[in-house]
């Protein structure tokens, strides 16, 4: 089992880190910032007879989580419906592969028909920076436009459709835009994100995985609150996991982030281990001591890490690499 979908501050790459801080027994997991679970798939497969309470102040992703618990067969048949669609149109580039002295060289270059038209999304465009993605879509189909008319329907739509509708199109959309992150449309907390690459081949998701989570799921309390309210949940014998938006965070959550926000994240760490928890927390360190600082009798790890999900920055040399940080991990029982 692995996490349904991409997202920025995903744990996937950083479980072998963990390892050695991972508890080896816990028959309550809480995870008050779920995001795409990653963590959650390491303690499923270590104890999937625990209690699991997730939660996520992001209502629309623990919808998706809802609807693959409790309506499954709905959720992959809309999914699926959209998928045929989409797989069915031309993406915005091909793959040109050349070689020169031996060597190998890729290229994507712009696929008539599927790349951008310009042109005639700035004839369709409407006020607000908005376009009317019907009409493109009618005159021009292709993956591109299909994303853009589906991401509007799901905009206008969203207080009208089942939460199980709700959570296909936000899936079918999150599986196909850009790169793991998360933009809200101005002014709202409403999924805007753009479209990604789009290179498909035979589908946008996993099949298998979304079944696997169905199974997962049947023992797990799925809340969309205040972190906080997750504490009643701490117990003897538990394991909490922390993974906040980190201190200096580029990711959208529509989450508060300063440092008023971190301590109390720490104070709830505090109150977690205080009721009898195995508790570890995991952040961004900016090399000016506030972890440290605020320790106390916590152990601190550090580590450096590459994120790879959301924009990568251009160098000196004009070419675009991950970013990469130091993180610290708070481990407290």
């Amino acid at each position: 089992m692995k996490p349904l979908f991409m997202w920025a501050g995903g744990k996937t790459k950083l479980l072998d880190t963990f390892a050695e801080h991972l508890p080896e027994n816990f028959d309550t997991y809480i995870e008050p910032f779920f995001g795409g679970g990653a963590v959650f798939t390491w303690a499923y497969a270590k104890n999937p007879s625990a209690k699991f309470v997730i939660n996520d102040i992001n209502p629309y992703i623990m919808e998706i989580y809802r609807a693959i618990k409790d309506d499954l067969q709905d959720f992959c048949d809309i999914l699926d419906g959209l998928e045929s669609q989409y797989i069915a149109l031309l993406p915005p580039t091909y793959k040109q592969v050349t070689e020169t002295d031996g060597k190998k060289k890729t290229k994507w270059l712009g696929l008539e028909g599927g790349e951008p038209n310009k042109d005639l999304e700035k004839k369709y465009k409407l006020k607000g920076n908005t376009y009317d993605w019907d009409k493109i879509y009618q005159i021009r189909p292709s993956r591109r436009t299909f994303f853009f008319k589906t991401r509007a329907l799901y905009q206008e739509n969203l207080h009208n459709w089942s939460a199980t509708k709700r959570a296909a199109y936000l899936y079918f959309l999150m599986k196909t835009a850009f790169n793991g992150v998360w933009q809200a449309k101005a002014g709202t907390d409403v999924f805007n994100t753009p479209c990604g690459l789009m290179r498909h081949k035979e589908s946008i998701y996993d099949k298998d995985n979304v079944l696997s989570w169905n199974v997962a799921l049947q023992n797990a309390t799925i809340l969309d609150g205040d972190f906080k309210e997750t504490l009643e949940h701490a117990c003897d014998n538990s394991f909490v996991y922390l993974d906040p938006p980190y201190r200096g965070g580029f990711a959208d959550y529509n989450t508060k982030k300063d440092d008023d926000f971190q301590e109390t994240v720490i104070k709830f760490f505090e109150d977690s281990k205080n009721k009898g928890s195995y508790c570890l927390l995991s952040n961004r360190d900016l090399g000016d001591n506030f972890f440290t600082s605020r320790k106390g009798t916590n152990k601190l790890v550090y580590f450096d890490v590459t994120y790879t999900v959301g924009r990568k920055k251009k160098n000196e040399g004009g070419k675009y690499e991950a970013t990469k940080a130091r993180e610290i991990l708070m481990i407290g029982s």
